[in-house]
Formats: structure tokens, C-alpha cells, sequence
């Protein structure tokens, strides 16, 4: 496991509850933040490395040295190329959390990724992208839908809604890695319109949507990769986005960081020293792993599908609420990172009993979702299904007057 951040400490703690496991090997680019988790979990199973999740020749080392079957790279997605390519010369099944954004900034997108499709095939090894909460679970829920609740699928629309505090701190928070979050809502955010993928502004779309057990929370479209992998795989669907909750706090200061420059990754001279922008903002920021038992409120991850089934439309919104504080109790971390590092641990599961298998680069929605569905509830996420039909509140996206489209 590359990353021991707030994600990557969930799923070691989880994956040190498989009986299956052999062992695990954490690593980190800080060898003492490995070290350190490793240490909590106390298990002879578990040993912990610095490594450099960025140099492909170390990777492939460490798989070869440690045996390992399955790589889980829990660390930014500028490294998924490399970690990809490491697995291939090493021989080993990846599986990742995020890919990069759609800014020309020379960070692997996810498009990258997809292009290896074929040395994974003729290695006979297979790369899973996305498999967190959203993407990940999100894109599980688009494929049950359409397995068992519609004939057709006609929209697709993931909602993330977080109604949470921080005890202690005022202002922007980033509940996942900042440098990512900050990177997902400033640049153009892709959605699917009428068989074009489009490029829609940062920070606009602006929808009222009623979360369950959270209320009503303001949502606005963020780049996300189901938007990009979804329409791949549903051919009839016209509509497919992501929008995320975010307050007016946030709004603003994410919309003056863009204003002043602060959100960019280019390194510019301050006095004697350079630094990238972005860098010294995340600097000052709380980290996500330590915001666990600083967070109060819940979060909900879900995906909105419509379609017909037997000829009449019908809409279902399958989503999964954590609470911040029962994660604390349970494994000492804040909702966020629970629902987002437990998926994979699910996942690398159903990869080594052969349930899920490839050969290839793959999305979740390609699968079965029937057994992730069954042991992601047994693992502490619940998931559950709202009847939207009768509901008017989430609008149709009409078209837009000058469309701008990306490449898909």
C-alpha cells in the first residue's frame, strides 16, 4: 500500500481484519509516517518502507522483494502512471483512489491511464481506477441500478453532501487530501451532454439538493472521474455530472485563491526562496488525518439514476451516509477518509478470490456489483436506495448555448 495518509490508515486498518491477508507492506515517501501506522496496527503481518510511490524502478523493486499480488496507491494521483507501470514490470495486479484533473498541467489524467489498457491485457494483469467512495462506490451504484432497478438508464448524477464541522478551526477545510480538492474545483469540470463530454466552468451549477438524514445542501459541479468513465459504459444515458456540496466559505475562498494566483502549482520566486502557490496554501491548512475526532456531522456519497423500467421513467438515489463521530469510535479516523478507504480493501478482495478479475484497465462499473454490495454493508457502510420518481427538486440540464466541448 503506497500512502499512509488519512485514506491509506483505513484501509490498513481494515485490511489487517482479512483472514486472506499475508501480508501487508506500508509505504510511504516519509518512512516515519509508515513506520508510525505500522506500529499502531501491531500485527506480524505488517511491515512499513519509505519509498517514493514516483519512481517506477523502487516500486517494481519492492513488489518483487515483498512478493506483493496487489498494489493499492492511496498516494496522490500524479504517481498512478508510474505505480502502473511498475506493476506491470513487476507483475501485479493496481488498484488506485483518483486520477488527475483536465488542466493542461502535464499530471497523468485518466485518459493516460485507459491507454495502457493493452500491456495490461498481454501481461494478463488488471488495473482498477477509482476505487474509493466517489469514484469507486458511486460508479458500483450506477451499475446495480442499472442491473436490477431500470431497463434503460437515461441520467446519471453523483451527489456528495457533507454537513460537518471542525472543532477548532474557522473557515476552508479540506476533508481529503487539500492539494487535490483544490485541484477538482478549480479546474473545468467535465460532464456528459447528449453524446458530447463538455467542459463546464469552475464553481458553477449551482443546485439546492435535499441529502438524506443531512438536509438540504448547496451543490456545484467539481471534475470527477465518473463523469468520464460512466459514459463509456451506459451509451444511452444523455446526462451524466458530479456536484459536491461546498458552503459559502468555501465557495469564496476557493474562488479569491483563483483570483490571486494562490491555487497555482508553477513555483515562483518569494525573496530567497521559490515555492509553488498551492504547496504553501495546503502548508497552512489541516491535514485530513487530523481531523479525525475534530469532525462532527455526517457525510453522504450517492448516485442519482433515472431511466425507465417496463416503459414508465423511474429514479433512484443510492447513497451511503457515515457519521464522522461513529468513524472515530470504530477506527480512531474522520468519515471521509472511512468511506473512501474501505472500497478498495473490498475490492482487493474480490480481486484475489477471482470474483472481479480482469485482464485490463478497468472501471468498478464494469463489474458485478451484487458482492461488493454485500460486503461493503457488512463492513460498516450501509447503503440504501430513495425512491426519486416522485421527485422534481433535482432539475434537467438543459443544453448550453455555446457548449464547449472536451476530449473524451
Amino acid at each position: 500500500m503506497l500512502g499512509a495518509g488519512a485514506v491509506g490508515t483505513v484501509s490498513a486498518l481494515k485490511f489487517v481484519q482479512e483472514a486472506m491477508l499475508e501480508q501487508l507492506i506500508i509505504a510511504d515517501a516519509v518512512s516515519a509516517r509508515a513506520s508510525l501506522l505500522a506500529d499502531r496496527l501491531n500485527d506480524p503481518r505488517v511491515s512499513a518502507i519509505g519509498l517514493n510511490a514516483g519512481d517506477r524502478a523502487s516500486v517494481a523493486r519492492a513488489i518483487r522483494e515483498t512478493g506483493s499480488t496487489i498494489v493499492l496507491n492511496a498516494a496522490l494521483p500524479v504517481t498512478n502512471l508510474q505505480v502502473m507501470r511498475a506493476c506491470l514490470d513487476a507483475g501485479c495486479d493496481y488498484i488506485d483512489l483518483a486520477s488527475g484533473g483536465t488542466d493542461a498541467d502535464g499530471v497523468p489524467k485518466l485518459e493516460d491511464q485507459f491507454a495502457l489498457d493493452g500491456e495490461f491485457r498481454a501481461a494478463g494483469r488488471l488495473a482498477l481506477l477509482g476505487m474509493g467512495a466517489d469514484p469507486g462506490t458511486t460508479n458500483v451504484y450506477a451499475a446495480y441500478a442499472a442491473k436490477h432497478l431500470l431497463d434503460t438508464v437515461t441520467e446519471i448524477r453523483v451527489r456528495d453532501g457533507d454537513n460537518s464541522v471542525c472543532q477548532g478551526h474557522d473557515g476552508f477545510v479540506a476533508a481529503f487530501s487539500p492539494w487535490v480538492f483544490i485541484d477538482e474545483c478549480l479546474c473545468k469540470a467535465v460532464s456528459w451532454r447528449d453524446g458530447r463530454y463538455q467542459l463546464e466552468e469552475p464553481l458553477t451549477g449551482f443546485e439546492p439538493f435535499e441529502f438524506p438524514e443531512l438536509g438540504t445542501l448547496n451543490c456545484y459541479y467539481v471534475d470527477h472521474e465518473e463523469s468520464k468513465t460512466l459514459p463509456r459504459f451506459f451509451p444511452n444515458a444523455r446526462v451524466v455530472d458530479f456536484k459536491l456540496c461546498m458552503d459559502d466559505v468555501t465557495v469564496e475562498t476557493l474562488r479569491v485563491m483563483k483570483r490571486l494566483g494562490l491555487s497555482g502549482k508553477d513555483r515562483v520566486q518569494v525573496g530567497d526562496v521559490s515555492i509553488a502557490p498551492r504547496d504553501l496554501v495546503v502548508s497552512l491548512l489541516p491535514q485530513p488525518k487530523d481531523l479525525a475526532g475534530r469532525m462532527r456531522g455526517k457525510t453522504c456519497v450517492g448516485t442519482l439514476v433515472r431511466g425507465f423500467k417496463n416503459g414508465e421513467p423511474r429514479a433512484y438515489y443510492i447513497y451511503n451516509v457515515s457519521d464522522h463521530e461513529t468513524a472515530y469510535a470504530e477506527l480512531g479516523v474522520q468519515a471521509t477518509a472511512y468511506q473512501t478507504g474501505i472500497p478498495p480493501v473490498i475490492a482487493a478482495r474480490l480481486i484475489e478470490q477471482g470474483v472481479w478479475g480482469g485482464p485490463g484497465v478497468m472501471s468498478p462499473e464494469q463489474f458485478n456489483p451484487d458482492p461488493f454490495l454485500e460486503l461493503i454493508a457488512r463492513e460498516g457502510m450501509p447503503w440504501h436506495i430513495r425512491d426519486e420518481t416522485a421527485r422534481t427538486g433535482v432539475p434537467r440540464v438543459p443544453r448550453l448555448s455555446r457548449p464547449e466541448t472536451a476530449a473524451a
